[in-house]
């Protein structure tokens, strides 16, 4: 049997879907940390056992995508290059996983409003990572995904800043020593979705 040229020279798609099937597990992550703030207990409960879950899928996901591409010839992208952007996608799902053990087991859900801010970028920032890892080989749509996604990240930082400046002055030392560790976490998220942000930026540089 004869293989054809363009079979034999065609990308292994595998090793990229894996890295999209991670930023859409993150999308998920965020919706349900989202979701923590105003639950109840109980919803908490389960809420944050959904995330211990997700976060399991995706630690296999990405020990599945290093198989994949290890064993690629051709893939759309170095397979360096793929194995760091569902490396940092992986970390960001961690990140946003323990932001809701910490929620869930200092019961802060009842969060200032202000928070809400904060929410609204991640939630934007978990977007732009899903139609990034489409977008792999359309150079002109990554930079623009690119720039929204670097463009967030300083509004994060921002109010982020806000949060904790805010709370200094509201509350009681164990109130606000609860609600810095959620910031913290917060934080941690998005210096994650930071890093895939710059290897974003190798990638265009190098193949501009």
């Amino acid at each position: 049997m004869k293989l054809s040229v363009t079979r034999l020279f065609s990308a292994d798609e595998s090793g990229a879907a894996h890295v999209r099937t991670l930023a859409k597990l993150l999308v998920e992550s965020v919706d349900l940390v989202t979701q923590m703030f105003g639950a109840s207990p109980e919803t908490g409960t389960e809420l944050d056992a959904q995330l211990d879950n997700i976060n399991a899928q995706a630690s296999k996901s990405q020990a599945t995508m290093l198989t994949a591409l290890r064993s690629s010839y051709l893939t759309p992208l170095p397979r360096e290059d793929l194995y760091l952007l569902g490396t940092w996608i992986n970390r960001a799902i961690e990140a946003v996983s323990v932001t809701g053990t910490i929620i869930h087991a200092t019961r802060q859900y009842r969060l200032p409003s202000r928070v809400g801010d904060v929410l609204e970028i991640l939630t934007r920032q978990a977007d732009l990572v899903l139609g990034a890892t489409e977008q792999l080989t359309q150079a002109d749509d990554l930079e623009s995904t690119w720039m929204h996604l670097e463009r967030l990240t300083h509004q994060a930082q921002r109010a982020l800043a806000t949060w904790r400046l805010a709370d200094a002055d509201e509350l009681l030392a164990r109130h606000y020593y609860r609600q810095q560790e959620v910031a913290r976490s917060l934080e941690s998220t998005f210096m994650t979705l930071r890093e895939f942000s710059t290897q974003l930026g190798r990638i265009l540089v190098r193949d501009s």
